[in-house]
């Protein structure tokens, strides 16, 4: 949402500087263990698409008002930790979930991003696509599968049959996300004759200037393109999906076996029920369960 990012390098800017001067005190990378003993459990959330995350006001930090799908779902996991552990809540930038100590994202690297390692948030919850680059820095519990779909301007619909048609169009996407990876694959690979003309925006901000014919296309996962086209745009619509299923869900320190454990217990409990807390979550944002979301996704071609 561009409100959302209206000031990143002040935020990048005073994150680095409190790291580097213990501004918060000496804190650590932290376990399930040390989150029960705390009594506390430090959340990140980033509220790349209103269908997850919404972070009010929009330049807020840690003094948030949070609503969404996601920040719904971390509530229903925490309830099952017990009534003594209470969650805290961060608002972060999409890419800054992935910052070495440098405060800078470097996919070929190797490293447990700050924010993790420093023990300022337990878990990164906020829908993230699992990719090879993300591997070497994070370990992940998936919650559902997905596919990214192209999204564009119901005027121009006519000119979008297949990938094939996003060769040389202008595509808006925010950076380091699943969609920026791809896009940069197909431009070394199949559009190196006509690569895509790639603009760097927040994800709402890529759908709205795709519903204001700014852009020709941006891309989205299935569950924000079907929010998005539903209650957010009357200008975009879905044109197909690209690339493999994905498989989404929630990311943690590669050390914090126990916390991934949890987490994964509550995730196969919940879509064990269709009457479950998380099926109706998915249901009230949605307009289907988790469960018929995933059937869904699985009969996309």
């Amino acid at each position: 949402m561009p409100q959302q990012y209206a000031k990143p390098m002040v935020m990048v800017c005073t994150w680095v500087l409190s790291l580097a001067a213990g501004t918060a005190g000496p804190v650590h990378a932290r376990s399930l263990a040390a989150i029960q003993q705390s009594q506390e459990i430090r959340v990140c959330l980033s509220p790349i698409h209103p269908s997850a995350v919404v972070a009010q006001p929009p330049d807020c930090r840690d003094d948030c008002t949070f609503s969404g799908s996601v920040y719904e779902a971390v509530l229903a996991f925490v309830a099952t930790l017990g009534t003594d552990i209470k969650p805290t809540f961060r608002r972060v930038a999409w890419d800054e979930q992935f910052f070495n100590q440098q405060g800078q994202t470097d996919r070929e690297a190797s490293y447990t991003p700050a924010l993790l390692a420093s023990g300022t948030c337990d878990l990164y919850p906020s829908n993230l696509t699992i990719t090879a680059w993300r591997l070497k820095k994070l370990d992940f519990v998936p919650l559902f599968q997905s596919r990214m779909m192209v999204v564009v301007n119901t005027a121009r619909q006519k000119q979008f049959n297949g990938p094939a048609d996003l060769a040389g169009k202008t595509a808006a996407v925010e950076k380091d996300t699943s969609f920026h990876t791809w896009l940069q694959a197909q431009n070394e690979d199949a559009y190196a004759a006509n690569p895509v003309q790639i603009q760097l925006l927040g994800q709402d901000a890529s759908l709205t200037a795709v519903d204001a014919g700014a852009v020709d296309f941006a891309m989205a996962d299935a569950d924000a393109a079907i929010w998005s086209t539903r209650y957010q745009f009357k200008h975009a619509v879905v044109a197909f999906p690209v690339g493999p299923t994905d498989e989404i869900g929630w990311a943690f320190r590669k050390e914090d076996q126990d916390l991934q454990a949890a987490v994964a217990q509550f995730f196969a409990r919940q879509k064990a029920s269709p009457t479950s807390t998380l099926n109706r979550i998915w249901e009230n944002h949605f307009g289907l369960t988790l469960n018929k979301f995933e059937t869904l996704v699985k009969t996309l071609r």
